[in-house]
Formats: C-alpha cells, structure tokens, sequence
C-alpha cells in the first residue's frame, strides 16, 4: 500500500480562504452552511483523496450534511477537521461527524455574543450616528472592523489544527469575564447616541412673561434625552413581546403622523 503524502500548506490555507470569502454565503434551510462548509474544504478534500475517489466521495457526502454555527469562529473547526482527516482519512469521518456536531452549539453561543452582537452593536451604532451626521468615516470603520472579525479565523485555524478540542473549553471558560465586561461597554454606547440618533421634538411651548420654553427643554431639565430613552424603551418593550420589526415601524410611523396633525410633535 502506497502512503499518502502530507497535503500542502498551500492547499490549507486556499480552504481559510474560501471560508473567509464565502463562509456561510450559500445558506439554505435544509443543510445551512453544510455547502458553505464543504466547498471551503474541496481543495484540502481533493488532495488528500488523491488516487481514491471512492474516500472522496464518502467525505463529501459527509460533509453536505447539516453544519450551523457562527462563521467567524468556523475556521477552529475547519482546522481541526484538516488535522484529524489528513491521518486517518475516511476512517475518522464519524468522528469528524461528531465533533462538528458538538461544537457547533458552543461555539454559536460564544461567537454570536462576542464576535458578532457586541462588535455590531458597538460600532453600527457609531458608523450609523457618522453616517447621519454626513461622515463617510463610518462606512469604512464597518468595513475595518467586518473584516478584522473574519481575520480572526486565521489564528483559529491553525489553533484548530495545534490543540484540538481541548482549546475550546479554555476559551469558553475565559471569555465569560470578557463577554460580560464588553456587553456593559456596548450598553453603555449604544446609550450613549441614543440622544443624538433619536430626536423627537414636542411641539408644546410653555410661556410666561419673557419666559418661554419648549416640551424638550422641559424634559431635559427633568432628566437629559428623557423622551428619545422613553421612545426607544417602547420599541425595545414591543420587541420583548415579540412584535415583529416591521410592525413597530409601522406603528412609529402611524403614530408619528398622528401627532403632527395634533399639533403636539413637529
């Protein structure tokens, strides 16, 4: 029996690069990002099975299966999945299987948090507010902080390929301080612009003699963006309630157009 040769580094990192490209692209329904996922390792696949279609076949069935987690920490997968296959070919398919399986829980719940609710939540709002103020800073800031997040599946592949299994729980156990102080960091942020984003303006005046101030202006002296937080509590307590996006836009804009023609907002 002849024995394999090692598959070239090339070759790994065109697999890195096809995820990072196209990583979870191509999701449907049925299979999620399975297609994503195995067009990412054909070229890994090809190379490794050279000279037995048969393996090479079973592999890519085995990998059109169902495979959904976040895609900025898939490239740990990827990794290990190289590293393992590369030894044991078609034999270590079913526990190839089940360790996609398992991991693609922890990681979507540590990825989604971390690497994807925070940095958006973070810095959309800020490239949000610079687009609104006629900066096209923002633009770019979003486009150097999507790509600094796919960046990261370099590290994380070749940690998959150096430690196995083993790295996850380490980094599950240490992100949870990380997690908790930067969710406190983008609660304060995004409540921070809240008063610069939202701005509803009462159209009430209140006069006396030379004195005359407006609905805003007393509301500000009774607690700063009082009406603007008031607003966006009620959109996130209909969100609480499971209304649907669409429905509280509409409800905005029912109620925005009410008002001006009571005369109370402008």
């Amino acid at each position: 029996m002849m024995t394999s040769k090692a598959v070239s580094k090339k070759t790994k990192n065109r697999v890195l690069f096809r995820w990072i490209l196209n990583g979870g692209a191509s999701l449907n329904y049925e299979k999620m990002m399975g297609l994503s996922y195995t067009y990412s390792m054909l070229p890994f696949l090809k190379e490794n099975y050279k000279g037995d279609p048969k393996g090479l076949k079973e592999s890519v069935k085995t990998h059109l299966q169902f495979f959904n987690t976040n895609p900025y920490l898939a490239p740990y997968v990827l990794g290990m999945n190289i590293e393992i296959e590369e030894k044991e070919k078609e034999k270590s398919l079913s526990t190839v299987m089940g360790l996609k399986t398992g991991l693609m829980g922890p990681l979507a719940g540590l990825g989604d948090s971390v690497f994807v609710v925070i940095p958006w939540t973070i810095f959309g709002a800020i490239a949000a507010n610079m687009a609104l103020n006629g900066s096209p800073v923002g633009i770019f800031l979003w486009f150097i902080v999507t790509w600094l997040l796919r960046g990261l599946g370099i590290p994380l592949f070749k940690a998959g390929m150096k430690s196995g299994t083993s790295l996850l729980a380490s980094i599950e156990t240490k992100m949870k301080l990380i997690t908790e102080s930067v969710s406190i960091l983008g609660l304060m942020v995004v409540g921070g612009l809240i008063p610069t984003v939202v701005k509803p303006n009462l159209a009430l005046k209140f006069k006396q003699g030379s004195l005359s101030m407006t609905g805003n202006q007393i509301l500000d002296q009774i607690m700063p963006g009082l009406l603007p937080a008031a607003l966006v509590f009620g959109v996130y307590y209909l969100l609480s309630k499971k209304v649907k996006p669409i429905y509280i836009i509409l409800i905005i804009i029912a109620l925005s157009i009410v008002l001006y023609v009571l005369g109370i907002m402008k």
